[in-house]
């Protein structure tokens, strides 16, 4: 009887790893330029720091391919625009120390700084700014709620719930010819999934996923 047990439990294993071999992987995720994975904020005296990190393509373009992807780890000083001074951030992660300069962005005009950073899951850090001999340190931490779904849950529910959408930009040989941005955002304690379809020449179709169930809200064109 033991034998047949263990028979039996072993015939399963196999089978369930069969079954998992030939799950067909989703093809959206290799088309993904552009991913906000999480998002963090902080907050000092006099201003406030917000932060999300994920990949992005370089250079960044909607050309409908994406390219070599970075990961990054964003940082937005918030209530410092019209300064002339120099801010720098700086925190360690991993035992390694990361450091750089807040610039203004002249078509946003917000200061941002970016650091190239891989494997990143931390869900809170803190970071130094420091202007001239004024050192503050400021705690980050994740926004993200409980049970937000992943950029790769929400990629699954739109291939599998939205087939007329995916296969209009899909060719004869079963090739998805777009690429495509994924941002996870916050609004009133709720995620929600901003996924962008880039087909190239500025063309986007922007949607609208929720962050819990990964129902599509929303679709819109963006010209």
């Amino acid at each position: 009887m033991r034998k047949i047990c263990v028979f039996v439990c072993a015939l399963l294993s196999l089978f369930s790893l069969f079954l998992f071999a030939c799950k067909p992987v989703n093809p959206l995720y290799d088309r993904v330029s552009e991913l906000r994975c999480n998002i963090f904020e902080g907050d000092c005296d006099d201003f406030t720091l917000t932060a999300h990190y994920g990949f992005k393509e370089t250079p960044f373009t909607n050309d409908g391919v994406p390219c070599e992807r970075i990961n990054l780890l964003t940082f937005k000083l918030v209530g410092k625009e019209t300064s002339s001074a120099t801010y720098t951030l700086s925190f360690e992660n991993g035992g390694q120390k990361y450091s750089c300069d807040f610039k203004l962005n002249p078509v946003t005009h917000a200061l941002n700084a970016s650091v190239e950073i891989d494997e990143f899951n931390q869900t809170s850090f803190t970071v130094n700014i420091v202007c001239g001999a004024d050192n503050k340190s400021v705690k980050m931490t994740s926004i993200l709620p409980q049970n937000t779904i992943d950029y790769k849950t929400a990629l699954d529910h739109l291939y599998n719930d939205q087939k007329d959408l995916i296969s209009a930009y899909t060719d004869q040989n079963g090739n998805f010819n777009a690429e495509i941005y994924t941002r996870v955002i916050v609004r009133d304690n709720k995620p929600y999934w901003y996924i962008g379809i880039a087909s190239g020449n500025g063309n986007l179709k922007a949607l609208l996923v929720d962050g819990f169930s990964g129902k599509l809200l929303a679709i819109r064109e963006v010209f």
